[in-house]
């Protein structure tokens, strides 16, 4: 029974329930309000890799600068990767591609280093990524479970690839979600390797490969090294492990939803890449509020099932909803975790695509444009 089935149950705040608009205003303050990148409250959101500082830290850190991402992964407080596993073209084969471009659209993560085990795991749930049959991502695969953590520039020589199958070999391997790299200029400097390639090219006519890399214009910071994400427990040791830990998975989930979004229901839960079944993640919300830790009641309209909040964000709604329309604006990219649009709010979904802004006003969504 939820709590107010029986009436105002003990989590309740006021009277009635919270409107769409009212989540997506406290949605914006409590991620404006957030320490810069490496409070948690991102962590285990999937967007595209070139949007990741463009639009998302951009919008939430006031006068960004790369260098502070990269030294955050620098100094092992923060990493980044591809969580889920690429969903590949044919099933019959999935090793069959060996290199793939760079792209902007490919969906990284940035996570606390500390966290990345058990966001691995509950992400993937026991599957792993496929990996390449042959090509240059095989090779290099190859190179770095021989040789350990490596520099890009050492992985030519071990894998016996020219420089521009290794970038691409790299991406691949990405993109797939098995490789990461020291610090966040990695990425840069393979999305923008393919420009710089063919800037070259006019300036050396005849010359093959690309320059050297470094970290993009600016950040000051080298790449460091190219190494293997950590690989969760397979499904017969996850089953050998027992319920506790289960257990413990499914409210390390809780926790992290109550963090990022203040209220949780199904809705959002299906918004994220988690594969813990939503019923564990209820049962793990249940005994949350049990010990004192989360509200459980209505606090949306039209979201489905059972909702819970954080304390601090039932208190920022409830004086959301005492306070009037006051015109408030905000925009955000198409791509940002703040687009509810489809979900939490009616509406037709704007798709998550790079280029594409939503505007809103009070809540609502006035204008969805591209960029």
């Amino acid at each position: 029974m939820y709590p107010d089935d029986a009436g105002e149950g003990d989590g309740q705040v006021g009277q009635g329930h919270d409107r769409h608009e009212q989540l997506a205003r406290i949605g914006h303050a409590n991620h404006r309000r957030a320490p810069p990148i490496d409070d948690g409250q991102k962590q285990g959101l999937e967007a595209p890799a070139g949007e990741w500082e463009k639009q998302i830290l951009a919008a939430r850190v006031s006068n960004y600068q790369p260098q502070w991402l990269d030294e955050l992964c620098l100094s092992g407080e923060v990493a980044w990767g591809r969580l889920s596993p690429r969903v590949e073209r044919d099933a019959e084969a999935p090793g069959r591609r060996g290199t793939s471009t760079p792209s902007p659209s490919t969906p990284l993560a940035v996570v606390l280093r500390d966290d990345l085990g058990w966001l691995l795991e509950a992400v993937r749930v026991g599957e792993s990524p496929a990996e390449p049959a042959a090509g240059a991502s095989a090779d290099v695969l190859d190179a770095l479970r021989s040789r350990g953590a490596s520099f890009r520039a050492d992985l030519g020589a071990a894998s016996g690839r020219l420089p521009v199958e290794v970038d691409e070999g790299l991406w691949d391997l990405v993109a797939r979600g098995i490789v990461t790299a020291d610090a966040f200029s990695a990425v840069r400097s393979l999305l923008s390797a393919k420009d710089r390639w063919r800037r070259r090219q006019r300036r050396i006519p005849g010359r093959v490969g690309m320059a050297r890399r470094r970290a993009g214009v600016g950040t000051g910071t080298g790449e460091g090294r190219w190494a293997l994400l950590p690989t969760p427990p397979a499904d017969a040791d996850a089953a050998a492990r027992g319920s506790v830990e289960s257990e413990e998975l499914a409210e390390a989930v809780a926790w992290q939803l109550l963090v990022r979004w203040g209220v949780v229901a199904f809705e959002l839960w299906g918004r994220e890449s988690f594969s813990v079944p939503w019923r564990d993640v209820v049962r793990s919300l249940r005994r949350l509020e049990a010990r004192g830790l989360a509200l459980g009641g209505r606090f949306v309209a039209g979201l489905s099932g059972e909702q819970y909040a954080a304390p601090d964000a039932a208190e920022l709604l409830a004086d959301t909803r005492r306070r009037p329309a006051s015109g408030e604006a905000f925009a955000v990219a198409a791509t940002d975790p703040l687009n509810l649009t489809g979900t939490v709010i009616p509406g037709a979904r704007v798709p998550a695509i790079r280029r594409r802004q939503v505007a809103y006003r009070d809540g609502l969504v006035v204008e969805a444009e591209a960029g």
